[in-house]
């Protein structure tokens, strides 16, 4: 069963990282889940360029435009996650992680780890 995270990547990545866009992917998450998806998309179009401007601050030697998408999906919606703070920043990072190597590959999970790690710390 998918959780918040997972929707709410999905939902991120069909609407090709259109920030004023995305519509949450039909699913049955739980009601708790489903707000937390919700949350996490509302905070994501209300940062959007604080969270941008992050990832081009600490993507050192890769422009913002160069990131894959499964890459910029995650690291979006997981510095999104970072400004919330709802949930302990270790399993933050290490959620995006794994989703970012499911959908990507071991590479693209470590730039994804190197970056929200930056992040977190800016964000303590």
């Amino acid at each position: 069963m998918k959780d918040f995270r997972a929707v709410s990547f999905e939902s991120f990545f069909n609407s090709d990282l259109d920030f004023q866009n995305v519509e949450i992917v039909k699913n049955n998450l739980e009601e708790n889940q489903l707000l937390r998806c919700t949350q996490l998309i509302e905070n994501t179009k209300l940062n959007n360029e604080r969270i941008i401007n992050s990832i081009e601050t600490y993507s050192k030697n890769w422009s913002y435009t160069r990131i894959g998408k499964v890459e910029k999906s995650s690291l979006i919606l997981g510095i999104s996650e970072l400004i919330m703070n709802l949930t302990p920043k270790k399993v933050i990072i290490s959620e995006w992680v794994k989703l970012t190597d499911k959908h990507s590959s071991q590479s693209g999970a470590k730039f994804v780890n190197g970056i929200l790690n930056s992040v977190s710390t800016e964000i303590e």
